[in-house]
């Protein structure tokens, strides 16, 4: 409970919040996890999306999260609730997990049961502190996490020649790999299509997650749009509600 009250507040600066990005993640490797799952797929159940849509109202904003429970085996959703409440983190690159967790946490928390797995829309190792906002929301809650980002981040990968076929993955390195030995080089995660003819995501690990699981899982919930279901639909449904209620 310590630290899930310390990492979903949102009234630190941004040295503070820097500073217990590099706390948790020295935890993360001091303690050396191993309660990954990945193991064997038959073992999940549900798979929760998350997503944040924004609204202002007398110049204050606001943001409704919304989590998609989705069922792993019969391919669809199950539930999804929202929350809602102003934003008071100021929108900074690589400090999202302080501008959304803590909203994001509330909506996960409205659910019946523990999802065995949340996929968040954002980056998670793929982060200059390996702890973007994937795995600042798994640590905070203690729950599995992926990142998967719409937009690149840090990292190199090849961009040439990318075909936009499901599947088609590219790695993104920490270092340019053009002037780095490999063994020497940090795979951040993956560029990759998760439908033909779509655009890549990003894809990295978020807690207690490995990489090639995480690529899998994508892979098995995505169906006809360039995120998996489950975030997709919970873009969708928080944007609906705005729209619904007229909050812009």
């Amino acid at each position: 409970m310590k630290i899930r009250n310390e990492l979903l507040r949102d009234d630190y600066s941004i040295k503070q919040a820097e500073s217990l990005q590099i706390k948790y993640q020295n935890l993360i490797k001091r303690d050396s996890i191993k309660e990954q799952i990945g193991a064997n797929l038959d073992d999940l159940k549900t798979v929760a999306g998350v997503d944040i849509s924004y609204y202002n109202v007398e110049g204050n904003e606001f943001g409704i999260a919304c989590v998609v429970l989705w069922n792993i085996k019969q391919q669809k959703m199950e539930k999804y609730y929202f929350s809602q409440d102003q934003i008071k983190f100021p929108y900074k690159s690589g400090f999202l997990g302080f501008r959304e967790c803590k909203l994001l946490a509330k909506a996960v928390l409205e659910l019946p049961e523990r999802p065995n797995l949340v996929m968040c829309d954002g980056h998670g190792k793929i982060h200059p502190q390996r702890f973007g906002e994937a795995v600042h929301l798994g640590v905070a809650l203690n729950i599995p996490t992926i990142g998967i980002a719409k937009n690149p981040f840090i990292g190199y990968f090849d961009r040439n020649n990318f075909k936009k076929i499901k599947g088609n993955k590219k790695p993104i390195w920490e270092k340019d790999p053009n002037l780095t030995i490999e063994s020497s080089n940090e795979l951040l995660g993956f560029a990759i299509c998760l439908n033909n003819d779509s655009k890549p995501v990003f894809i990295s690990e978020g807690y207690k997650v490995t990489l090639d699981f995480a690529v899998k899982i994508s892979l098995i919930t995505s169906k006809n749009h360039r995120q998996p279901e489950p975030l997709y639909l919970a873009d969708y449904l928080s944007k609906e509600k705005i729209r619904v209620n007229k909050l812009y």
